[in-house]
């Protein structure tokens, strides 16, 4: 699933857009006044009002075509290209110019430590559910999930409660520090231990598990040996 650097990117590809008419799509006979990313989500905004809230799900991947050239479902036309919005899992026009998502602080955006914390501690659960949860930090998945973990010497299953306020900070500072590496790389992330079960840990040598969690049963990688 994309992550946080995934929309940074993809709002920066559909630049060439913003300051121009629709022609043809959902936002039809509007003028784009701003594409801007927020956690995981694509919010394209108009001068009418209305804003475009995309969420990219799994698959999802946005294009810049020439004016004419795009094709497809989700397709916005303007004189300057066509953005192309491939296989989103939500593709809604709200009409509030104030829209904005119920979301938690975005990592690589205006982040709101205190905010943050709040929301953290709202529910005790294990961290790494936590941070995967978009209404306490927006942009953050899988992966930079467990680097920031791995990182930190976090044991993914600890409940929030046990953490002070600096580690819960540091996780985010590192989650943030993976995220900005993929805007800088093209998107690429860098991985210690994602998708690495049962190779050894960079750090320590012991083996990295691969374990689910919460209802979707996400996974997570992480060194038992070096988490504390």
């Amino acid at each position: 699933m994309p992550e946080g650097q995934s929309l940074v990117l993809a709002a920066r590809r559909l630049a060439p857009i913003v300051g121009h008419e629709v022609t043809e799509g959902a936002l039809a006979g509007a003028t784009i006044e701003a594409v801007e990313p927020y956690g995981k989500h694509l919010l394209i905004r108009t001068d009418d009002g209305r804003t475009l809230d995309v969420h990219l799900g799994m698959h999802g991947r946005v294009r810049l075509r020439p004016s004419g050239a795009g094709s497809g479902r989700h397709v916005l036309r303007t004189p300057a290209g066509d953005a192309v919005i491939h296989h989103p899992s939500r593709y809604d026009v709200r009409r509030s110019r104030t829209h904005r998502l119920r979301l938690g602080p975005d990592v690589l955006g205006d982040f709101d430590p205190e905010e943050y914390l709040r929301r953290a501690r709202l529910v005790d659960r294990p961290i790494g559910e936590a941070l995967l949860d978009q209404r306490v930090l927006a942009g953050v998945g899988n992966v930079a999930k467990s680097e920031a973990l791995w990182r930190c010497r976090v044991d993914p299953f600890a409940p929030v409660s046990a953490l002070g306020d600096d580690r819960l900070l540091a996780l985010a500072a590192e989650a943030t520090d993976v995220l900005r590496h993929g805007v800088d790389d093209g998107g690429r992330l860098p991985r210690e231990v994602y998708k690495c079960g049962g190779r050894p840990c960079p750090r320590c040598g012991g083996p990295i598990r691969r374990d689910v969690q919460g209802e979707a049963r996400r996974s997570t990688y992480w060194c038992p040996a070096c988490a504390v």
